[in-house]
């Protein structure tokens, strides 16, 4: 079985990249990408400013009183602020590169911190500048920041950098007046381990109650399309909360996002907002962290009311396309039919879901502001009780949807638990509207600025049809780290047999583009550099013609984490293409090693390259069923290999179509083949081999497949067909 996260009108995912925040290439300096400290340096190493600023923890005090205070009405705290007056002028220190360029660094350690992020409060770069923050390992990366990313209120927020010591990289041609200007306020430790935290039920993250149902647990495509436009919102590097980005009437993507109104706090400071998108575990697999790189720093304030308990946010960018965000559509009904979800993060964990089977009431919320204010009456849609799952504190903002997908409202807070799931108030948007006069306090103005006559808005997904994520993992999979005959060593790691490469076999597609590439180990861990060297290679029935490579990876020390490579310029490819990287065997061994599974109904695509046979599939060098690796593909503009490039008379189709229990493959040529059926989702919920017989072959499914639209592919005689299969029953 195998999972083809196939993109045609039908198929929404979610995607994540490589970078944190939106960066705009190269490395730094540490990783290789050139060498520094030329000896022209600004006096010698003990004239410099401290170089390394290390900051005293929170006591256990301080994280006690904050972890009673945490509870749903309030942002999340999950950080400690350490406010501080750090530049080139007094912190770090500086150099000469060869090339001329002036090159700042600032270590910044504060121990036992979960995270570290940095809240500049002066952030200005020049055309050719670059800076990056990163972790000593290089594991994760925010940047390169450039002269793109200066704010317009002139400082910079940044998300949180894994670990208690992070970097900071500048490089550029002038410093201060009429050059880079960079001025630390704060450095924020996270304590409660927004990124790796405390206690949970799968490891190294999942803080969350053990009630809650994965975002991508659900089949449901509109709750597919719902979890692309939530994310998270961080305020001021030390308090968390959800949000969703909505649509507006023009449908012209102006990134307004809608979260709770006590998550600004008292200061209402929205320059220093990050929005995280795409936190989810990949594939239902529990156990495996999610990546939680793509964020935007900074907002305008368009509307806010406290009493109202609403902050409508217009993030500092557009979500780039690689991002794959939706803008969620909206509905000012009074009068909500059937059940409703929401999907959010609470305490700072993987997307979650709640579920109720019942329609929300009208009902006043008897609580108070931030701000010492009572919540106006008759505002909140009460949920009664959640069927599945709840909310809990980090949850605030959320956003609350019909079944259709249309968001009506927005979590204000509740006595909601995993014991108690019961009596969760969101905020109205039919309230939040237009109730109050001013403009600042409603969202018509921004949400509807065409001023048409409408009280529902669809949802926009912008990116529809280009970008999308391709996985071999199937719906059902067990991931695996296959041994080499029992020895303690793995086929996709390095081992006695010198396997020096491996890769995933693509063939879904005739052409397109490949952006990035997506690894899951189960082993990572490093005695020497820390690198790999990540490949695209060309060929037919095995790997052939190197089309790409990217060198130096850093892999980090994380099992059971996904590591996101993107490549500096998109990968052309026009024939079947292989994914992955090799193995170093420079002493000291680094061990990463991606998880496979048994893939026993479909063929093999696991290929690994030994010094003693050269590149063999998985299943002929180890005598195994067939197998595949999980590296997923990130790809863009495909061509798909389908019946228009057939040169044959009659044309493949399937009928009936609509189908209830069965349907009829017609296709010009007998043989034998292999039939996979994909969900929306892109899960594969049905293979078989067939063999076609006088052009025919009869499918039964019977209850396999419920009402919905589904992706059929066929694979035979050395070419891969696609055709759209509705199920109506």
């Amino acid at each position: 079985m195998s999972r083809i996260i196939l993109i045609l009108e039908l198929f929404f995912v979610c995607i994540t990249l490589s970078t944190a925040q939106i960066g705009h290439g190269g490395r730094p300096s540490i990783m290789g990408a050139e060498i520094m400290m030329h000896d022209k340096s600004f006096g010698n190493i003990s004239d410099q400013p401290q170089t390394v600023i290390s900051f005293t923890p929170p006591t256990n005090e301080y994280i006690k009183t904050e972890l009673r205070a945490n509870k749903k009405g309030r942002p999340l705290r999950f950080a400690y602020p350490n406010f501080v007056d750090l530049s080139p002028e007094n912190s770090g220190m500086i150099s000469v590169l060869d090339d001329g360029r002036l090159y700042w660094q600032l270590r910044l350690t504060s121990v036992g911190a979960y995270s570290l992020n940095v809240i500049f409060d002066r952030f200005h770069l020049n055309q050719g500048d670059s800076l990056f923050i990163y972790n000593p390992s290089g594991s994760y990366v925010i940047g390169a920041l450039t002269e793109k990313n200066n704010k317009s209120w002139g400082g910079l927020a940044t998300a949180p950098v894994p670990g208690d010591e992070v970097i900071i990289e500048w490089k550029g041609k002038k410093l201060g007046e009429g050059g880079a200007q960079l001025k630390i306020g704060a450095v924020n430790h996270d304590f409660l381990g927004i990124i790796n935290v405390l206690a949970s039920k799968v490891g190294q993250f999942g803080d969350s109650g053990p009630c809650h149902t994965d975002f991508t647990c659900y089949d449901d495509s509109t709750w597919l399309l719902n979890g692309r436009s939530v994310c998270q919102v961080i305020v001021n590097g030390t308090e968390y909360c959800s949000g969703t980005l909505m649509n507006n009437s023009l449908g012209d993507g102006t990134p307004y996002v809608l979260t709770a109104g006590h998550c600004l706090g008292t200061n209402l400071s929205p320059e220093s907002v990050v929005f995280i998108f795409n936190y989810e575990v990949p594939q239902c697999q529990t156990f495996i962290d999610g990546s939680k790189i793509q964020s935007i720093s900074g907002a305008s304030l368009r509307a806010y009311a406290d009493q109202l308990d609403f902050a409508l946010l217009e993030m500092s960018e557009y979500p780039p396309e690689y991002f794959r965000v939706y803008y969620s559509g909206w509905d000012l009904t009074t009068t909500p039919q059937g059940g409703v979800h929401t999907v959010h993060h609470p305490y700072g964990d993987v997307k979650k879901v709640a579920v109720s089977s019942e329609s929300p009431e009208e009902a006043s919320y008897f609580a108070t502001s931030r701000l010492g204010n009572t919540f106006l009456e008759d505002a909140h849609w009460k949920v009664a009780q959640w069927t599945d799952g709840t909310t809990e504190p980090g949850s605030s903002g959320a956003g609350l949807f019909l079944g259709n997908g249309a968001f009506i409202g927005l979590l204000s807070g509740g006595s909601a638990t995993c014991s108690n799931p019961v009596n969760d108030y969101f905020i109205r948007l039919n309230k939040i509207w237009d109730y109050l006069p001013e403009d600042t306090a409603r969202v018509d103005l921004w949400l509807n600025p065409s001023g048409e006559d409408i009280s529902f808005l669809p949802g926009l997904n912008p990116s529809e049809g280009n970008l999308m994520r391709v996985s071999h993992f199937p719906e059902d999979g067990i991931p695996e780290l296959k041994k080499i005959n029992g020895a303690n060593e793995y086929w996709t790691g390095p081992n006695s047999l010198m396997i020096t490469d491996v890769a995933e076999k693509y063939d879904e597609f005739s052409s397109g583009k490949i952006y990035g590439l997506f690894l899951v180990p189960g082993a990572s861990y490093y005695a020497g550099d820390g690198n790999i060297d990540i490949k695209i290679w060309s060929g037919t029935d095995k790997p052939q013609t190197l089309l790409a490579s990217k060198n130096n990876v850093k892999i980090g020390a994380e099992s059971n984490k996904e590591l996101l490579i993107l490549f500096d310029e998109p990968v052309s490819f026009s024939e079947n293409f292989f994914a992955g990287y090799t193995i170093d065997y420079s002493t000291p061994i680094d061990t990463f090693a991606v998880y496979q599974v048994a893939t026993t109904e479909r063929d093999n695509s696991l290929f690994l390259n030994s010094l003693n046979s050269g590149w063999q599939s998985y299943s002929s060098l180890s005598g195994d069923f067939p197998s595949m690796a999980w590296i997923d593909v990130l790809v863009g503009y495909v061509n798909y290999t389908d019946s228009s490039h057939i040169d044959i008379p009659e044309q493949f189709y399937i009928s009936p179509n609509p189908a209830g229990k069965y349907t009829n493959i017609y296709y010009p040529e007998n043989g034998t083949g292999q039939i996979s059926i994909y969900n929306l989702k892109g899960n594969l919920v049905l293979t078989k081999q067939v063999t076609i017989n006088d052009n025919y072959y009869e499918l039964r499914f019977f209850d396999r497949l419920v009402t919905g639209v589904y992706l059929l592919q066929l694979k035979i005689n050395g070419k891969a067909l696609v055709k759209k299969l509705v199920v109506q029953k």
